[in-house]
């Protein structure tokens, strides 16, 4: 086993929180233009690249010599110009010996602050670039490498968590479990661009800016990212002054939400703090109907209804400091804390017939959990960016803390029909369970633009993950007076380590009009898992030997035209890994219900995913159209694979195999439209053709299958700041082993409200028709089974959400009584 002693990465501070905020300056005149820009950037020789000092930096509005802000270089050569107003400037430098540089500089909305760059001062006039007004963004943007789908235009996810958020991003499913899967695989789940422990449900919706879906993720992300990488980027401030958000949420069924989000950013310091709270109860309904087989002759029938009740409250707070140490260095300091709890009770009705469906025996099962959880996550990253633009070094280390704990109690009832002088059979099972860890992750990146076309970027990567779980497992009947026996067979105590490390380099560059881009990626892994108290362990490593070395590099390519009238193509070619985890690997018995029981394979081994791509992105005015047709080819894909036990036909064990292989491929297109004005319209449509080959103990076994699903967005602006929504969702039936899935489909419908750009009011009834369903069917030799499962039902959600703040470069200088010279308009916007 491995055993960490030192993690020489990162200190991390415990800071305190800001003291004094409760004066406020005065809001202000909301008529005036805010004083919220700032220029900044430094001035060298352009002969002896010594910065210059005392040079005089002066911004005059633009056509007039009316001055707004000026400075001298300090000795270092940098300068800041703080406080600007929005509008066109000219920047004005000068200095004894060197010729005056002018030029026309725009400070806008969306990009409040502007690095100038090292400015050369020499005989010859240099010009800086003028910076662009955006307009503003939609609900969703297609590019030919990745989709991005901005979390806070949705109006029916307000409140919600991110599981909520993915039901509506283009091309990700979500299942009855709450995972998400893109293209019929399972992404990567990231949180600023790097992996998290959080599960999509522990994420408030209201902290996402946007999800970006990253279908072919290049080789500076993970080798373990043949799904696809839903990277989850977070709100951040980048508003001078302060600012928050207060919101409450109320529906029916029990759910209540809440959230306050305080901002606060004065350079070179930015501050934001926030809490959310997220609670509710889930009355859901579903079925299992079995036919056990013999020789193609009917044994018996199972049958079995569910009726399930679930509440769960998730609770998440979040400090987040950022911290200029000048123009080109900062430092960020990220915790988050989130805790939750589950209680579910799920009441199973069951019968079992003969073949001419007559009852042989009918009983009961209740099945009740409580459960909580707590994770704690702390990031450190250092920033680096130089005058050459795009140039940048990012240094980051994190730290994550999980623990769990669960109780389980399912009391059994079995009834016998054709006997019934004969006492009730009740048995009783108890699960105490347990599962803690540390997850510490390092990163280096590095990015180095050559020239205006070439680039080279590498980096580093550690990701050490130590976890321990323990479950206790006790019986009883009513035979033994109640008495709970220790179950040591289905009992267990594990530890496990797993450890990724890892180097990539990418350069890219163009040949004529085709842009390229070709990296290779190594890991070196080690997994280790061990059952602590039956003295069981398994473990793998890549490389172990020269002759497996291969299967540690992972390379990727990328190609890219465009062409006229706004047309690009794109085609990528990866390699990428799935390692089978703990569950899939430790040959232990876990109970799922009367009629299933699992236990995983120490005997699989890695899968290889080998991805293509050809994407093809058309620009025009009122929106654009992506379209991808993509092919995975899978080598030893880990499946799963079902039999009956020998013991007793209608009772199932699932395990896991390696496969010989599997082919998938698919089209997928992406519309985001605007056909008339306020009305934005985004469609996707998936197709794909699933071919599964699996072995097991009964043979080789070949599943194929075409399957597609669509989902789409319609929003519209109505007069008076109104504006309504309508998601809907629908995938048909899709291939597994040995069965198919069923349809599912569903319909979300919002109505927002904004009052005086300070006051949201949001009403959405989540599955308007109550139709979201998702089942599977099976049909082997040895049976046929149907099964349905509900994740929520239908449910109805109002929020309001109240924003305050005030735009202020100077906000804690005010207070001081002082003012910095050079200043721009010192009036705030309120908001």
């Amino acid at each position: 086993m491995f055993k960490t002693k030192t993690f020489p990465l990162l200190v991390f501070l415990t800071l305190g929180a800001v003291a004094g905020f409760a004066q406020m300056p005065n809001m202000g005149a909301g008529g005036k233009m805010p004083s919220i820009g700032r220029l900044y950037g430094k001035l060298v020789d352009a002969q002896t690249k010594e910065p210059v000092e005392f040079a005089s930096v002066a911004l005059f509005i633009y056509g007039k010599d009316s001055a707004v802000a000026g400075v001298l270089t300090k000795s270092n050569g940098d300068f800041s110009l703080d406080n600007l107003p929005v509008g066109g400037f000219k920047l004005r430098i000068q200095f004894l010996g060197y010729k005056t540089i002018e030029q026309k500089i725009f400070v806008n909305f969306a990009k409040l602050e502007q690095d100038l760059g090292d400015i050369k001062l020499v005989p010859d006039e240099t010009l800086l670039q003028e910076a662009t007004v955006t307009a503003e963004k939609s609900t969703v943007s297609l590019s030919i490498d990745k989709r991005v789908y901005n979390v806070d235009k949705d109006l029916s996810v307000r409140g919600g968590t991110a599981l909520d958020a993915m039901k509506n991003v283009p091309g990700v499913s979500v299942d009855a479990d709450g995972n998400a899967t893109l293209r019929n695989s399972s992404p990567q789940i990231y949180i600023d661009g790097r992996p998290t422990t959080l599960t999509l449900q522990q994420i408030p919706a209201d902290q996402i800016d946007r999800i970006e879906v990253i279908t072919n993720p290049s080789v500076k992300f993970e080798a373990a990212s043949s799904g696809g990488i839903l990277n989850i980027v977070m709100k951040k401030n980048t508003k001078p002054g302060y600012n928050g958000i207060i919101m409450g949420g109320i529906g029916n069924i029990d759910r209540y939400n809440g959230m306050v989000n305080l901002n606060i950013k004065e350079n070179p310091w930015n501050f934001s703090l926030m809490y959310n709270y997220n609670t509710g109860t889930n009355l859901t309904t579903g079925y299992t109907d079995r036919v056990n087989l013999y020789n193609g002759a009917v044994v018996n029938y199972f049958n079995q209804d569910n009726k399930t009740r679930g509440q769960n409250t998730f609770q998440m707070g979040r400090l987040g400091i950022d911290y200029s140490i000048n123009n080109r260095n900062s430092i960020s300091f990220a915790q988050m804390a989130m805790m939750g709890a589950f209680k579910t009770s799920d009441f199973q009705e069951y019968e079992l017939l003969d073949p001419s469906q007559a009852l042989i025996s009918k009983g009961t099962q209740l099945n009740e959990s409580k459960a909580g959880f707590t994770n704690l996550n702390s990031q450190l990253t250092y920033r680096r960016t130089f005058p050459k633009p795009g140039k940048e070094l990012t240094i980051d280390g994190s730290f994550n803390f999980s623990d769990s704990k669960n109780n389980y109690l399912y009391t059994i009832s079995d009834y016998p029909y054709l006997y019934p002088t004969l006492p009730e059979n009740r048995n009783y099972q108890k699960n105490d369970g347990a599962s803690g860890g540390n997850m510490y992750t390092f990163q280096l990146d590095y990015v180095n633009p050559i020239n205006d076309t070439a680039k080279i970027e590498w980096g580093l990567r550690s990701n050490i993950k130590q976890s321990t779980s323990s479950n206790s497992t006790f019986v009883n009947n009513a035979f033994t007076n109640y008495v709970f026996e220790r179950d040591s067979f289905l009992s267990n105590n594990y530890a496990i380590d797993d450890i990724v490390n890892a180097a990539y380099i990418n350069y890219s560059n163009k040949i004529g009009k085709i842009g390229y881009q070709a990296g290779l990626r190594f890991e070196q892994s080690y997994y280790s898992g061990e059952i602590l108290d039956k003295k069981t362990s398994f473990s793998y490593k890549y490389p172990s030997k020269p002759d497996n070395l291969l299967k540690s590099l992972f390379p990727g390519i990328y190609f890219s035209r465009k062409f006229k009238n706004n047309q690009e193509l794109q085609f990528n070619v990866s390699r990428k890994i799935e390692r089978p985890n703990f569950f899939q690997l430790m040959p232990f018995i876990m109970f799922a219900d009367k009629q299933n029981y699992r236990i995983g394979n120490p005997e699989l081994t890695p899968e290889f995913r080998n991805i293509a791509e050809t994407n093809y992105n058309k620009i025009f005015s009122k929106g654009n159209f992506l379209t991808s047709l993509y092919f995975r080819y899978i080598e030893t894909p880990i499946t799963n694979v079902a039999y009956p036990t020998a013991v007793d036909s209608s009772v199932l064990v699932n395990t896991f195999v390696n496969g010989k292989n599997s082919f998938n491929y698919g089209w997928e297109n992406n519309l985001k439209i605007t056909p008339f004005k306020n009305f934005d319209v985004t469609l996707n449509v998936n197709a794909l053709y699933i071919i599964l080959k699996s072995t097991s103990q009964f043979g080789n076994t070949t599943t194929e299958g075409f399957t597609w699903n669509t989902k789409g967005t319609f929003s519209y602006k109505l007069p008076k700041d109104f504006t309504v929504q309508l998601n809907g969702n629908y995938e048909a039936p899709r291939v597994v082993i040995n069965g198919h899935t069923k349809p599912m489909y569903f319909l979300d419908f919002s109505v927002n409200k904004m009052i005086k750009r300070k006051l949201i009011i949001t009403a959405n009834v989540s599955d308007i028709f109550n139709s979201k369903r998702m089942g599977t069917t099976y049909e082997t030799a040895t049976y046929n089974q149907s099964l349905m499962r509900r994740r929520e039902a239908r449910f109805f959600k109002l929020n309001i959400t109240y924003m305050f703040g005030k735009m202020d470069a100077s906000i804690f200088k005010k207070r001081k009584g002082g003012n910095q010279m050079g200043g721009g308009n010192q009036d705030g916007l309120d908001f």
